[in-house]
């Protein structure tokens, strides 16, 4: 049986639609619907069924899923096994992590580890989509806020700030807020997904919650270039904002996120010299950083 053809059934499976699973997979919706069929001309059987709610399993869906689902933690013990009869840290490495914490945090620190790991390819998974270590499609993750709900070991390697920030001409022309009811004269930038970023977004919301909100965006790359353009007042992980010069933070003693991160794997590939060794990497940066990423 095909496994690319059972990693498009979970997916599947665990969206609820095609469409989804093809988000998830960053592939095409008619591309999951030809693999989903080809399987199941494979099987002899149908997988799936619609429901009010979307596509759901059907009995024999149920069963196969519960057969691939041990097929991945099987190959993972074996990789994990045979793996740790060598000593030597080479081999391809799965980072699931925001693609502001890898561009903004670890990238600086990517060359003297690469130097000194010559054999190893990380390779760094920043779309929005939760990856599943149990499925293989990261080996491990940086999380924020919880370490989720996979069986994964690691710990908690720094605490990430948050802070508003406005671009310097703005602050120039609209005095920044020193009191709650000074919100009422100013703009702000809010989230597209309030549920994606539900603890920033509470915690911003309380905050400015008398402000106008002037446009939302869905990352925050697009936050960062409305209040470079001047738009209004945004909440931006210190990390970014103090990177820039041309910002500046609003009350940074008083106003001030905080949320924990986390470093996690699969306790069966933890033992791999190479996951091992970007796992050390980049529990290393985050103690070296401490100060950085806290803001």
């Amino acid at each position: 049986m095909d496994w690319d053809l059972c990693r498009t059934f979970i997916a599947v499976a665990e969206a609820g639609s095609y469409l989804g699973a093809a988000r998830r997979l960053r592939t095409s919706h008619p591309t999951v619907g030809r693999e989903i069929a080809a399987l199941e001309a494979q099987l002899g059987t149908k997988l799936f069924a619609r429901s009010n709610e979307g596509l759901v399993l059907t009995a024999q869906g149920r069963r196969l899923r519960e057969h691939t689902e041990a097929m991945a933690a099987a190959a993972i013990r074996a990789e994990s096994e045979v793996s740790a009869r060598g000593s030597a840290a080479r081999g391809s490495v799965k980072l699931s992590i925001g693609p502001t914490l890898a561009a903004y945090w670890l990238m600086p620190h990517l060359t003297a580890f690469l130097e000194s790991h010559p054999e190893i390819e990380i390779e760094f998974v920043t779309h929005p989509f939760p990856v599943s270590v149990r499925r293989r499609e990261a080996d491990l993750v940086v999380r924020i806020y919880r370490s989720g709900d996979e069986n994964l070991v690691g710990r908690k390697i720094a605490r990430l700030g948050v802070g508003f920030y406005a671009s310097r001409s703005y602050a120039a022309r609209h005095p920044l807020p020193q009191h709650s009811t000074d919100w009422q004269h100013h703009r702000v930038i809010g989230f597209v997904d309030e549920a994606t970023n539900a603890e920033l977004g509470q915690w911003s919301g309380r905050v400015a919650r008398m402000a106008t909100t002037a446009v939302r965006c869905s990352s925050q790359a697009d936050m960062l270039f409305a209040v470079q353009a001047g738009v209004g007042i945004s909440p931006l992980s210190c990390i970014v904002g103090n990177a820039h010069p041309e910002l500046v933070r609003v009350a940074p003693q008083k106003l001030a996120g905080i949320s924990d991160m986390w470093l996690l794997a699969h306790p069966d590939l933890i033992g791999l010299p190479a996951v091992r060794a970007v796992f050390d990497f980049v529990a290393e940066c985050g103690k070296v950083d401490r100060d950085k990423l806290r803001g």
